[in-house]
């Protein structure tokens, strides 16, 4: 990570976008199934709150957005990580197994887990099983996100000490990523982990361009304007191959992100968009057990949803838990600095 004087805007807003996408990514779903739990809600007597326009309507955009939520993260690393000066590899994966790892190992065992069981996701007479599914990598849930990234530090770190020549380095990317499943699965699921390289790579080399991107406003405007209509375009044809509707919705954010710091840079570089983007590693941390919890109670009290309707089911699914994730970031940080 870039010392605090070297912070660009860019990145918070990037940051604050990527956060509200993988909330809104995961605020829909009621079923879900992996090797060790899963959850299959119906809400019978509110039929009325998931048939509804409003619903529907949520439904598409979540749709959408998954398509690309998480490979925004992975770029967005990448270009955080191009603000460095040196690439030493030992020290960089000593540094990322304390930001990466640690938090994927506490917050598995002691957050994760015990709010999915709450939750009913996982069966508490199952537990021992589940630990272990969990610390040998087979059930990381939301958090697979962290060992992945750090994989891309550590893959994308030796690929330049090898050489440090952009060609070189985006062709190996792009062969990982269309071979990634011929890989032996290793630790952590490293092959799986390899096709979202191409996006680390991707957003480290968008960083050469930053700065010239920044001196040209019009061409931002028009790249943005050009992106807005490829990604409509796109959700309703789909014409484009995979990896380039995931490029496409990744850099509609980029753009439109880099939009609002050209035209408006003042109001992007206050203090309050950086506080808010130091959150979105809470965020990611904690919102998708909560998901688990806020389905639960809704199930258990599913009048309130038939009364309430669609504003509360979805104030709680993404205004809630973002607030939730934030204040138990928030206090847990505390207790670690006491």
């Amino acid at each position: 990570m870039p010392a605090k004087n070297n912070r660009i805007p860019l990145y918070d807003i990037i940051r604050l976008f990527a956060a509200a996408l993988v909330v809104l990514g995961h605020s829909t779903y009621l079923t879900i199934t992996t090797d060790h739990g899963g959850i299959n809600y119906t809400f019978e007597t509110a039929k009325n709150v998931f048939s509804s326009a409003f619903f529907k309507e949520w439904l598409y955009w979540s749709a959408w957005v998954y398509r690309f939520h998480i490979p925004l993260f992975f770029m967005l690393a990448g270009s955080v990580f191009a603000l460095r000066s040196d690439i030493e590899t030992i020290p960089l994966l000593i540094k990322k197994t304390r930001r990466l790892l640690v938090p994927f190992f506490l917050c598995g065992l002691f957050f994760m887990i015990p709010l999915k069981t709450v939750g009913g996701f996982f069966d508490k007479d199952k537990l021992p099983e589940i630990v272990i599914a969990f610390l040998s990598g087979h059930e990381s849930g939301h958090l697979w996100f962290l060992p992945a990234l750090f994989w891309c530090f550590a893959v994308f770190s030796l690929l330049c000490r090898i050489w440090k020549n952009p060609a070189f380095i985006m062709t190996v990317s792009l062969l990982l990523y269309r071979y990634h499943s011929k890989l032996p699965a290793g630790f952590f699921d490293f092959s799986f982990s390899m096709q979202y390289l191409i996006f680390f790579t991707a957003g480290f080399y968008f960083d050469r361009f930053r700065p010239a991107l920044t001196k040209r406003p019009k061409t931002v405007l028009c790249l943005t304007a050009a992106l807005i209509v490829l990604n409509i375009a796109d959700t309703r044809h789909h014409f484009l191959y995979p990896l380039f509707f995931r490029m496409a919705g990744c850099f509609l954010f980029y753009f439109t992100a880099l939009s609002l710091c050209t035209f408006f840079p003042k109001k992007t570089a206050v203090y309050s968009v950086r506080k808010a983007a130091d959150q979105t590693m809470n965020v990611y941390l904690y919102h998708d057990p909560l998901m688990i919890v806020i389905l639960a109670f809704f199930a258990a009290h599913e009048s309130l949803l038939h009364i309430a309707g669609g504003g509360l089911y979805f104030l709680s699914r993404i205004i809630g838990v973002i607030l939730f994730s934030v204040i138990i970031g928030t206090g847990i940080k505390r207790i670690f600095r006491r």
